[in-house]
């Protein structure tokens, strides 16, 4: 049996890329029922609660589990999920058509309460990083079973992008109000998808069976699917080699290990354009980096290109800002980063040091000790902190660092990629980037 590694674009912000190209080597038979999959991720997730996700590896899983209101074809074009048609009645005023007979994994049925009770979850949610992604929504009304109206604050062109992802998956509120605050960790029943949870354990595995009663006549082919968190890329690929998994995608893979897959005619790569970016954010609000000279200083005494080369082998592409090319919206004469210039960074400011969270994977190690190197010729001293991602994640989110290596998965619509991070009041915006102009042109 020949097994898949997957290659994905991203793009950096700070230290950017995007990659693309590649093209595809070998190919897949024609698919037959039945087996189990086995997944490898390059992470432990935190949660499997969209309300409360903020991860890529989540999101994966996801999409195995839960259906969102609308979906995407491969070229990025939005149509039906659960909603099987949609319309503005005005511009503040959206009407969501439900498909019908779709019953969660608990047996309740899918409708416009369930609906109605998600999005209201979301904006009574205390915090959520889907709070800023459904800002625009003032309330949603149930017409009938099968109806929802979305009443907007104001006019919103990317919502529907938004209800793409994890904004618009519907859960079960019975397995929501079952599940209570362990719900996050044990989500029985609670999704219409493809697989239903059947049991996690933290660090080992995760694992889903097939849904009998799946709404898309005939899907899905396999009978379950098994996750496991693989930190290490090269353990990754080798178990990838020996059949230990089926499956290996985004970051599990080093991409130093891309040719080397390519010419393995017992593995498959598939390498799909993305809209992510990553890279490093730091905290403006406080510490060291709340002196925008310092911020300035790192930029200037930074080489994105030498970390794209040394890195990421050229897998990915420099962007200019968190736009990554493969979007619509990129404009390549936009030039938001300054090329590297040590003796200007000295200028504006030298002789300071910093933390750096950095998730415990090799190429996160590596890229943080290039970045360590490349600032101390600017006489700026990098400590690396070291820690499993899922943590990282948590001291960003609560504003406990000075630097942390991170990443995103990208939106279809340019607005995912700016309102979350760059708004005063963004889901994602651990630095605490705060700009009125800003917030207004997002706006």
């Amino acid at each position: 049996m020949k097994r898949l590694a997957l290659g994905m674009v991203a793009t950096f912000f700070l230290a950017a890329c995007a990659g693309g190209g590649g093209g595809t080597t070998n190919s897949a038979g024609t698919p037959k029922a039945g087996g189990t999959l086995k997944i490898a991720l390059e992470s432990e997730l935190r949660t499997l609660d969209p309300l409360k996700s903020s991860q890529r590896v989540e999101r994966q899983v996801y999409y195995n589990m839960y259906d969102s209101l609308v979906t995407i074809d491969p070229s990025l074009k939005i149509k039906p999920g659960l909603a099987t048609a949609w319309q503005y009645s005005d511009s503040t005023t959206l009407q969501f058509t439900l498909r019908q007979g779709v019953k969660f994994h608990d047996g309740t049925d899918f409708n416009g309460d369930a609906v109605k009770f998600n999005i209201d979850r979301i904006l009574n949610a205390a915090s959520s990083p889907r709070k800023s992604e459904l800002a625009s929504v003032k309330s949603v009304e149930v017409k009938d079973a099968s109806t929802v109206i979305f009443h907007l604050k104001k006019p919103d062109a990317a919502l529907l992008a938004q209800l793409v992802d994890r904004a618009g998956m519907i859960l079960s509120p019975a397995a929501i109000a079952k599940g209570g605050a362990d719900f996050g960790l044990n989500p029985l029943g609670a999704g219409t998808g493809p697989f239903a949870f059947v049991d996690w354990k933290r660090d080992d595995h995760l694992t889903l069976k097939k849904n009998p009663s799946y709404w898309i006549s005939g899907r899905p082919y396999l009978d379950g699917l098994i996750y496991r968190p693989i930190t290490d890329s090269s353990s990754a690929l080798a178990a990838l080699r020996t059949g230990d998994i089926d499956v290996a995608g985004t970051n599990a893979i080093a991409d130093k290990d891309v040719v080397s897959v390519k010419s393995d005619s017992s593995l498959i790569y598939k390498d799909a354009a993305g809209l992510s970016f990553g890279g490093f954010e730091v905290n403006n609000a406080s510490g060291v980096f709340a002196d925008k000279a310092k911020r300035q200083a790192v930029a200037l005494a930074l080489d994105r290109a030498q970390i794209v080369k040394n890195v990421f082998f050229d897998i990915h592409v420099l962007s200019n800002g968190p736009i990554p090319p493969t979007s619509w919206a990129y404009d390549s004469s936009e030039r938001l980063y300054a090329k590297p210039d040590v003796a200007k960074a000295k200028s504006m400011a030298s002789g300071f040091s910093f933390g750096m969270k950095t998730p415990n994977t090799p190429g996160s190690i590596q890229e943080a000790t290039l970045i360590k190197d490349q600032l101390s010729k600017a006489d700026i001293t990098v400590n690396i902190q070291v820690e499993e991602f899922g943590q990282v994640l948590n001291d960003a989110e609560a504003h406990k660092f000075d630097a942390a290596l991170v990443g995103w998965s990208g939106r279809i619509d340019p607005d995912g990629n700016m309102f979350g991070w760059f708004h005063t009041g963004g889901g994602f915006n651990d630095g605490q980037y705060s700009n009125p102009q800003v917030d207004t042109l997002l706006e």
